[in-house]
């Protein structure tokens, strides 16, 4: 994935993260299906920098499992 605005990469763990307002535009979903997934735990939330961000990897998880339908 090329670097924008709202990506963040963690050297450490070789992970990277999408800020979470920008990761309905990036699944192509609505905001409120993020929503739900986030109540539900089917996305986990971190704050990265002080920014509250999805993992690239439980985005591609949860997209697979039919979440983003």
């Amino acid at each position: 994935m090329k670097r924008t605005p709202g990506t963040f990469y963690n050297h450490a763990t070789k992970c990277e993260y999408i800020a979470l307002s920008r990761v309905a535009e990036v699944v192509g979903v609505p905001a409120s299906v993020i929503t739900d997934a986030i109540s539900n735990g089917s996305l986990k939330v971190q704050e990265v920098s002080g920014c509250k961000c999805v993992a690239v990897v439980d985005l591609f998880r949860f997209k697979d499992e039919g979440g983003a339908v």
